[in-house]
């Protein structure tokens, strides 16, 4: 059933054939349906959803190897399609032989189909509306531009961060390193030796980039770290050869055009349409409330922090490239260990198997290594997903940091799952993260941190996996609200703080022993150490981001005023002027969270307050809840409304006292 991708013996002259191919498959199910006289699932609704699984899937195909294996024929790739798919993607959306067809399933053929199938219909007629098939000539074709445009600058956007991220490097002596721990000091002069050199040599990947910033006692080195990482992709940077200013000023003109086009009066309103949340003031109102809240924590922490700095070495004043130094040496004293410490337990592959027993026993799953599968990269892994003894779906893992792969972590689809329309397909993920790689016999070391990004980024493969919805346009995480499709990854980061789960995903990289629970009793006190910081941090991006694209002129006003704004009214630490953070913010300006960067937080009640449901609990008792948390929320796609499944998980509306008491805020 499976048709694994091929990614040994595929190059640009295979995708650009089959991006040709499915292209003109479309095209002519678009006319052909265009000529039907009757309006039934069949004629009209499934044979375009058909077409359209297929293109989606080589164009995703596309976009995946951009991510992680970036080439200049890749983005000329993307730069002669990128048009052409919106265009035809537009057009469709403004079809109005098409639009009339639908309709006359909804008004005539409804009640004949299942309830995914309904669905199916409401969302394609709703997006009708959302491409502007009530536009006029002139306006539709305004839209087009306004899409064709925006799908440019996000591309561009991207890959300025990527070049800016990768064009820099610095060659560093040991006595510069002093205070970096040996495993990082291993990945430096690896990175050295690998361009023939002797030395150490440090990058702005996140594995190069962050142990400085932690652990070197070298002030000035932080400092020059620092500015490089905060100004890339700006006018500060490489000369302003990859400065994304004006892309984002673009970009948020066009999407103010674009809402108001189609009857919006801002983006954020556009955005909120398809989400949980009703109205970007809600949304403030929500964001700015828990503001309020966590401010008086973050003070408390600044001043801890600031106290302990000035007592430590007689720093009248901490800056910014001093935060993560003196919060690490604070955390070692306060609760006598340190992270690097910690990071000795958590060793891949000893992490992927304890996380892979604690899915078991949530949903009777199963992970199986695939050799047939083959892959991108030597590092990346392939995996069956077995529930039940029977395969589900396939996983693909590519966790290590290297140049021409996209900093951050995510999870993507490489194929969903499919048995309505077209030939059966089972769902395929993958997991991208950013860890170090192992060097020479020496096993990869996960940072505590490191460790809640890949079980969070292995919640969204399973929400996208265990689906048992038929039709891919609702399945997995397909049509979920985007301000909910962050529940499932949440939830799981909070077993991370389970010494059950801890037990089974720790092996000390020399002793073996898993982590004592002494050790572990010391990281749940460390649990809230600074959360009031990390909250406001959040916070601040949210607000930031639901601003510009709600109350904001961006043929007058500067977004990075409005970001300084934020920050005075919210902030405690105000970075230097230099930061240019807005430059690199990927997620909004180049990835799906524009006005919906909230989405995190608005999540996150819900998260926790389902994880309170299995906080303590194990054995049968854990498997139970397990099974119905996937019962009413994974295996559901977007059948229905997450706010739905919510209720009928947990009996009740959602309550923020979970969040705020799992932050240490209650």
């Amino acid at each position: 059933m499976t048709k694994f991708i091929a990614f040994d013996t595929i190059d640009i002259t295979y995708l650009t054939t089959t991006l040709e191919q499915q292209i003109s498959k479309v095209k002519q199910v678009i006319s052909d349906v265009e000529q039907q006289t009757t309006a039934t699932w069949d004629s009209v609704i499934a044979p375009i959803h058909a077409a359209l699984y297929d293109l989606n899937y080589i164009w995703g195909l596309v976009g995946h190897l951009q991510s992680v294996k970036d080439s200049p024929e890749l983005r000329k790739l993307d730069e002669v399609y990128q048009p052409i798919l919106t265009d035809l993607y537009v057009n469709l959306g403004q079809n109005k032989r098409i639009f009339e067809l639908t309709q006359q399933v909804k008004s005539f053929a409804f009640s004949e189909l299942n309830t995914e199938r309904q669905k199916v219909v409401e969302n394609d007629l709703r997006d009708f509306t959302l491409s502007g098939i009530a536009l006029d000539v002139e306006q539709q074709f305004e839209y087009k531009q306004i899409q064709t445009k925006l799908a440019e600058l996000n591309t561009k956007f991207d890959h300025n961060v990527l070049d800016a991220t990768d064009s820099y490097s610095k060659y560093v002596s040991i006595d510069e390193l002093h205070g970096v721990p040996e495993d990082s000091l291993c990945l430096y002069q690896s990175l050295a030796s690998q361009d023939g050199k002797d030395g150490y040599k440090v990058t702005l990947q996140m594995p190069s980039y962050l142990p400085i910033l932690q652990y070197a006692s070298n002030r000035q080195l932080r400092e020059e770290l620092y500015s490089a990482y905060v100004t890339r992709a700006s006018e500060l940077s490489n000369d302003g050869k990859f400065d994304n200013s004006n892309i984002i000023c673009e970009i948020l003109q066009l999407r103010t055009k674009k809402a108001q086009l189609l009857g919006f009066k801002n983006y954020a309103e556009l955005s909120l349409y398809t989400k949980m949340a009703e109205s970007p003031q809600q949304v403030l109102d929500f964001l700015f409330n828990l503001a309020e809240k966590s401010k008086i924590y973050a003070e408390q922490d600044l001043l801890e922090l600031t106290n302990f700095a000035n007592q430590l070495d007689g720093l009248e004043q901490l800056q910014a490239w001093d935060i993560a130094y003196y919060s690490e040496k604070l955390q070692e004293q306060k609760y006598s260990y340190s992270s690097n410490e910690l990071k000795q337990y958590f060793q891949l592959p000893k992490v992927f198997d304890g996380l892979f027993d604690l899915i078991k026993n949530l949903y009777l799953v199963s992970f199986i290594p695939n050799l047939e599968m083959t892959t991108w990269h030597s590092d990346v892994t392939a995996y069956n997903v077995l529930q039940h003894g029977t395969v589900i779906g396939h996983i693909y893992f590519d966790l290590y940091a290297r140049d021409g792969k996209q900093s951050g972590a995510w999870m993507n689809s490489a194929q969903n799952r499919n048995f309505d329309n077209g030939e059966p397909r089972l769902p395929i993920a993958y997991i991208i993260c950013n860890f170090t790689k192992p060097i020479g016999n020496k096993p990869s070391l996960l940072t505590f941190d490191d460790v809640q990004t890949l079980f969070h980024e292995i919640g969204h493969g399973l929400h996208h996996l265990l689906t048992t919805v038929d039709n891919s346009a609702l399945a997995g995480i397909n049509g979920v609200e985007w301000d909910a499709v962050e529940l499932p990854s949440q939830f799981m980061e909070y077993f991370a703080w389970d010494y059950a789960i801890i037990k089974n995903i720790t092996a000390h990289v020399d002793t073996k022993e898993v982590l004592p629970k002494a050790f572990f009793d010391k990281l749940l006190a460390s649990r809230h150490y600074q959360s009031g910081l990390q909250m406001l941090r959040q916070l601040e991006f949210a607000i930031f981001d639901l601003l510009i694209h709600s109350q904001f002129n961006p043929e007058i006003d500067d977004y990075r005023q409005i970001l300084g704004e934020v920050r005075q009214r919210i902030a405690v630490i105000i970075p230097p002027d230099y930061n240019r953070f807005a430059n690199s913010f990927g997620h909004v300006f180049a990835g799906g969270y524009a006005a919906g960067y909230y989405s995190y937080k608005w999540a996150e009640v819900l998260a926790c307050d389902v994880f309170s449901l299995f906080d303590g609990k194990s054995g049968s008792e854990l498997s139970a809840l397990g099974e119905k948390f996937w019962r009413e929320i994974l295996s559901q796609g977007s059948v229905r409304p997450m706010m739905d499944n919510f209720r009928i998980l947990m009996g009740r509306e959602p309550h923020i006292d979970a969040l705020l008491h799992y932050s240490g805020m209650n």
